[in-house]
């Protein structure tokens, strides 16, 4: 041991204090650590509560989907006016992005997200890029009248494989 790592004296000594683990007890668990188990009645009850909330979350997409058209369609024809359209366009498209994943819409947030990243970088859209926006909401209403879920199969795989090329082909490029 070296002689030169003594301790000091006026160090004061460390008290560890242990709190309960809050967490832990609402979920089922044991002041002393033991694991807990999630009531399966509530398990049960809040499965219940999200099925319930699906069948009101497609009707409010329908909802979200009518006003992003609405939105889309001013942005063509009110020039003057396109970039007030156009948030509105980013703005919905983000609340059907947010709950889309929660409620098993994979690719109907994917497409959001999609439109969302492709719209935000360019500040004054060409007509053409305008039109991405437009075939990223006909996706969308698609995946929603034929009430696709998850990644969508292969409609849902050749939709995105489109999406993805008119990006790539009329999107914003770095630099520019």
């Amino acid at each position: 041991m070296n002689d030169n790592l003594k301790p000091d004296a006026r160090v004061p000594a460390v008290e560890i204090i242990k709190r309960p683990n809050k967490l832990r007890e609402k979920v089922g668990g044991s002041a002393d650590g033991k694991p807990g188990m999630i009531d399966p009645a509530a398990l049960a009850r809040a499965s219940t509560h999200v099925a319930r909330m699906s069948d009101a979350h497609i009707a409010q997409t329908r909802v979200d989907l009518t006003e992003l058209q609405d939105a889309y369609r001013r942005a063509m024809t009110d020039v003057d006016n396109r970039p007030t359209h156009l948030k509105r366009v980013i703005k919905v498209s983000d609340g059907i992005m947010t709950l889309g994943k929660t409620f098993g819409y994979d690719l109907l947030s994917d497409f959001a997200n999609s439109l969302n990243h492709f719209l935000v970088p360019i500040p004054n859209p060409s007509v053409a890029q305008l039109a991405v926006v437009g075939l990223h909401i006909d996706a969308m209403h698609v995946l929603v009248r034929d009430d696709i879920k998850g990644d969508g199969g292969q409609i849902g795989q050749a939709l995105a494989v489109s999406l993805n090329m008119a990006r790539a082909k009329l999107g914003a490029k770095r630099g520019a």
